[in-house]
């Protein structure tokens, strides 16, 4: 018996990363099981799928001269594409062995082991993603035109008022398939647009929304649509596309932790531009202090304030413990470098 692992690596595109992808044959007998035999995908033996290689002249990550990059898988879920199969991500590495500069995850893991796993952060992704039309507009925008003004697309339902609905269910039932950590899934505020949301630790988290992003792209194959991340998908009075990101350490999930939840926005607000470096390229188009963002020149928190670069949830702050919702990263974001930034200023990490 033969199952079949799609390695999935992240690239070294700028301004944003990409994922790639090739499937690998292995061979029963070592003991992995089919994927489906695994109700948890925490039980899949990462050690089971060997470490491969790929051409890094191809994937912006290595010279034509010295082209060979090692993927070392790190998680694995299953593949709803493939039953029995799996999807491996993998970290990059240069032929070397040394931690390739487009592999982020190997940073944030420096992160955990320098005392932020200490704090026990945990981290919840609204990954906002936009529809496109093979010419290039989102989803639901009439040719040659614009659709009514925003107001009855979020959370909406009808022929009027969604489009790619086939897209969005086939996506929700493999997500879903996959194992991955989902808490939800809505329609948002600008045609064609929707959202996603991941929980997780600080390498779960991250993980499980790379994967989901891969599905997301895989899904797109079956319809005549692209997704896209684009932090502004439409120019004018329409909604850009974040990845707001929910966080929180166990102090602040404590009783009495608002004191905590304070305490990290302040120290957040004393690394603006460190944190905006790694939110995502053009959040400046995103970040205009319109449509339910704060400007990226000003830093700003508040209780049920949308329009704050942080918001703390109303109930959060009724409940005097909780998380904080950072808004301003784009949806194209690294999660590993949002995850790292924020444990950094939160522990007090330097570098």
């Amino acid at each position: 018996m033969a199952l079949l692992a799609q390695y999935i690596w992240i690239d070294g595109t700028t301004p944003s990363q990409e994922l790639r992808g090739k499937t690998r044959v292995i061979k029963s007998g070592n003991g992995l099981l089919p994927s489906t035999s695994y109700d948890d995908v925490n039980d899949i033996p990462i050690d089971q799928f060997p470490e491969w290689g790929a051409d890094g002249s191809s994937t912006n990550q290595a010279g034509g001269a010295n082209s060979d990059i090692k993927l070392v898988p790190v998680r694995a879920v299953r593949d709803p594409f493939r039953p029995g199969g799996f999807l491996v991500l993998c970290e990059v590495y240069h032929g070397n062995g040394e931690v390739h500069e487009t592999n982020h995850r190997a940073r944030l893991r420096e992160a955990l082991d320098r005392g932020a796993a200490s704090v026990d952060g945990w981290f919840g992704f609204e990954q906002e993603y936009t529809l496109m039309t093979t010419t290039g507009s989102p989803l639901g925008f009439p040719e040659n035109g614009y659709p009514g003004p925003q107001g009855p697309y979020y959370c909406a339902v009808g022929t009027s008022n969604i489009s790619g609905r086939n897209f969005y269910e086939e996506f929700i039932n493999a997500s879903l398939a996959a194992g991955l950590e989902v808490t939800g899934y809505n329609w948002e505020v600008m045609p064609g647009q929707a959202e996603v949301q991941i929980f997780g630790d600080a390498l779960a988290g991250p993980d499980h929304l790379w994967l989901c992003r891969w599905l997301l792209h895989r899904t797109s194959e079956n319809h005549n649509a692209t997704v896209s991340f684009d932090p502004k998908p439409a120019t004018g009075d329409w909604n850009g596309a974040g990845m707001h990101t929910n966080f929180s350490t166990k102090d602040m999930r404590r009783e009495g932790g608002y004191e905590a939840i304070i305490t990290a926005c302040d120290a957040i607000g004393t690394k603006v531009e460190e944190h905006l470096a790694v939110y995502g390229d053009g959040y400046q188009r995103r970040l205009t202090g319109a449509h339910e963002t704060a400007s990226y020149a000003e830093f700003s928190y508040g209780a049920a304030d949308r329009t704050a670069s942080i918001r703390i949830p109303r109930h959060v702050e009724a409940e005097r413990k909780g998380y904080l919702e950072d808004r301003r990263p784009n949806a194209n974001a690294c999660p590993y470098q949002v995850a790292d930034r924020m444990l950094r200023t939160v522990c007090g990490i330097e570098g």
